[in-house]
């Protein structure tokens, strides 16, 4: 039987508590340049001191994946632990070339079997992903099974998401259709989504905030009305916990078969959006993961 280890990058916020309990899970960080300096996500600068320096910057950050040979070097030092098969599940290919680029890469490499698993999510969902990989590759499955389980629970991923203006989108060129919204920014409150090649897409714009999020509650309403099956949501958000446990709570109480859990978004993601921003996530429950 193989020994398995599962790679991800720091975007789908877990823990350090997390990962130390999953045990066969490496992280690997995200950078942020911002202000002259590069911050690796989850190590070199807080959630906290991230938000509170995006609020002062005149420019916005940018985002760097590691490198081809940062990659490898995590994926030597795992051969080196006596892993045979290391699967790699990492943000989706509709917001980075990363992963479509890793899968080039990894194509020569002979010290262990890497799989690179495009997540077609980030954030929760993809962490979510992650300790299901973790759980199953604990329990001795192999890499094929492992990946048909993945692909069993991406196959049930959906979001909608709000953000307080389009402008970190728009300027950080990760909104598809930004001709379309780019009017008026600072007026409306867009309502946002993946679309089919999992990039992100403005669907709707709506006045208020408290408006978007009713748009977001009625919508995802209208989504589980059709499920056959029980969901885990993910609420998260940009720098705003108390209001997105807020806004969990007043959801919750509505859907007794689903799983809850609250989030806030890290610096990678959260350049992108900005801050304030209101996320709503769900796929198919694993009813072992308990989170």
């Amino acid at each position: 039987m193989s020994k398995i280890a599962i790679v991800t990058d720091s975007t789908a916020s877990l823990s350090e508590d997390e990962v130390k309990k999953l045990g066969n899970v490496t992280v690997v960080p995200i950078v942020v340049n911002m202000n002259g300096n590069t911050y690796r996500e989850g190590i070199d600068i807080t959630n906290n001191q991230f938000y509170s320096a995006l609020a002062k910057v005149k420019k916005l950050p940018t985002t760097a994946p590691p490198t081809p040979m940062e990659m490898l070097k995590v994926y030597d030092q795992l051969a080196n632990q006596g892993y045979d098969d290391i699967i790699s599940i990492h943000l989706t290919s509709g917001i980075t070339g990363f992963v479509n680029n890793l899968k080039t890469v990894v194509r020569g490499y002979s010290n262990a079997k890497v799989t690179v698993y495009d997540s077609h999510i980030t954030v929760e969902p993809l962490g979510y992903l992650v300790k299901y990989a973790s759980l199953l590759a604990n329990k001795g499955k192999s890499v094929e099974e492992i990946l048909k389980s993945l692909d069993d629970v991406r196959a049930t991923i959906d979001e909608y998401f709000v953000v307080d203006d389009l402008k970190n989108l728009v300027t950080g060129g990760r909104l598809t259709n930004a001709a379309a919204f780019a009017g008026g920014l600072l007026r409306i409150k867009p309502i946002l989504t993946l679309n089919d090649k999992y990039q992100i897409e403005a669907i709707g714009k709506i006045r208020t905030m408290k408006k978007a999020l009713q748009y977001l509650d009625d919508e995802f309403n209208k989504q589980y009305q059709k499920l056959d099956y029980p969901i885990h949501v993910m609420m998260t958000g940009t720098n705003n916990l108390p209001a997105i446990t807020k806004w969990c709570e007043s959801v919750k109480p509505k859907y007794p078969n689903a799983s809850f859990q609250v989030g806030q978004i890290g610096p990678v993601v959260g350049t992108h959006l900005g801050a304030n921003a209101f996320v709503i996530l769900w796929c198919k429950q694993v009813p072992e993961l308990k989170v």
